[in-house]
């Protein structure tokens, strides 16, 4: 990685930035309520130190959001930027976040990732994650939110 990489904590003023910087990356899917930004204020306070930004410069290149719900800790929002991605920014970025759940209590962390998003499944299987084919998932969209 380049010395002029570095990486910080999420911070409520990285909001409108970072959703900018998803916008830009295919394979991520949004969701117009949990991911505006007062609702990624929200995570961001209900989960100091465990969403983290990458930058070159001012330009953010990586993200990766950790979420606690007091048992388990959960990944989102992991992305690194096309021209940044095989140089191990986002194995760093996950690694990071892991740390932070598992000091804030965290025993296991779960991520999800869309069945056709075959590069972030190779991804996580390169770095040794393992792919759970003995759970589903299920979700209700109470809100009307749409399915990404």
């Amino acid at each position: 990685m380049s010395e002029e990489i570095s990486i910080r904590v999420m911070r409520e003023v990285d909001i409108e930035q970072a959703r900018e910087f998803w916008d830009s990356v295919p394979e991520m899917g949004l969701s117009p309520d949990s991911d505006s930004p007062p609702s990624l204020a929200a995570f961001l306070t209900r989960n100091p130190g465990t969403s983290l930004v990458a930058r070159d410069g001012g330009a953010i290149i990586g993200t990766v959001m950790g979420g606690y719900d007091g048992r388990r800790g959960y990944i989102y929002h992991l992305a690194v930027h096309d021209d940044y991605r095989g140089m191990g920014l986002g194995r760093d970025l996950l690694e990071r976040a892991v740390k932070a759940l598992v000091e804030v209590g965290a025993d296991k962390v779960h991520l999800m990732v869309f069945s056709d998003n075959t590069a972030a499944i190779e991804f996580y299987r390169h770095i040794g994650w393992m792919e759970r084919p003995d759970i589903s998932l299920f979700s209700c969209f109470a809100r009307g939110a749409s399915a990404r």
